[in-house]
């Protein structure tokens, strides 16, 4: 899992609305009092790595007499004991984002400028805010917001293709010391829920979608909307449009196929869903090549790379 870093966990003012101190002196988030809260993306346990659990019966265990016979299958006891690797899936559980296969009980829609020549930096305007981050707010409207994606594969055709992605969820001349939003990455081998995948770009145009959605809990920073600028047809159609049929038609094709990149259809899908429980809906927007230059560079970067990750894993922004 790859965390890049957001705004300060320690704030220097009391205008902070992100951050409140318990009379115990401890931090945790304002939204939800967690000392770790996934949805936030904040992490105060080094406040209470010191604690000790002596106040607390474990009640999961029966009561034993003591013994002072050495238990021979107990003889390590006090050594460290082993500690299994956090897969990805974990991680996404940890930050409250756990993966799950969507249904199709929400769907993403088209978003309709005002008109056929409006360009998104004309409708939505790079602000610095109040979380300390730089993004992308609808002009009439601050509850709208704009990430750009797109995906790029190398050596398209050949024997050894790369695909990598990119999203800007904020304008670059404005990222700061303590804001992040402009992300890359190489296509893992494998999928969110571990088929294998192959290196393409329509695979990775996708990713791109599914790793932004996944990079901050949005509806926190105060959005009802969120909008993807692509310029993608795959994405954009197949999102709104196509997958009303592939539905219906249990992931089969028009012509009785497989749908290719179900698992990352069912993975966006996923997301979709869990931000409709919090009252904010995705949509998409198809724009220009040229209108897309910025995540076009970063997708290549990271196609660039050049050793695929084998395991799906979240890029989380705190």
């Amino acid at each position: 899992m790859a965390i890049l870093p957001g705004f300060p966990l320690l704030p220097d003012s009391d205008d902070d609305e992100n951050v409140v101190e318990l009379p115990s002196g401890q931090l945790v988030c304002c939204r939800h009092a967690l000392v770790v809260c996934g949805k936030c993306c904040v992490d105060f346990s080094f406040m209470t790595e010191g604690d000790t659990d002596d106040d607390y019966d474990d009640e999961s265990q029966p009561d034993q007499e003591s013994n002072d016979e050495e238990d021979p299958m107990d003889l390590d006891a006090d050594a460290e004991s082993p500690q299994a690797p956090l897969t990805g899936q974990m991680l996404d559980s940890l930050l409250g984002q756990p993966r799950k296969r969507g249904t199709g009980r929400v769907l993403p829609t088209k978003f309709t400028p005002p008109t056929p020549t409006t360009t998104p930096l004309a409708l939505f305007h790079g602000v610095n805010t109040y979380f300390y981050f730089a993004r992308y707010v609808h002009r009439e409207d601050s509850s709208k917001g704009l990430i750009f994606t797109d995906g790029a594969c190398l050596d398209n055709g050949k024997s050894n293709p790369r695909a990598g992605w990119g999203f800007v969820a904020g304008p670059p001349e404005l990222i700061g010391t303590y804001s992040c939003g402009n992300v890359q990455g190489r296509l893992e081998s494998k999928g969110p829920f571990g088929d294998d995948g192959a290196q393409t770009s329509n695979r990775a145009e996708l990713r791109a979608v599914c790793a932004a959605l996944g990079f901050r809990h949005w509806p926190g920073e105060g959005f009802k909307t969120l909008v993807f600028a692509t310029d993608s047809e795959y994405v954009v159609e197949g999102a709104t449009k196509w997958v009303q049929g592939w539905l219906k038609n249990g992931w089969k094709t028009a012509k009785g196929g497989s749908v290719k990149n179900k698992d990352l259809w069912e993975m966006l899908l996923g997301q979709v869903e869990r931000f409709a429980d919090y009252g904010m809906k995705i949509e998409f927007w198809r724009i220009g090549r040229e209108l897309n230059t910025v995540a076009d560079k970063l997708a290549k970067e990271g196609a660039a790379i050049e050793d695929a990750p084998k395991d799906y894993s979240p890029v989380v922004g705190i």
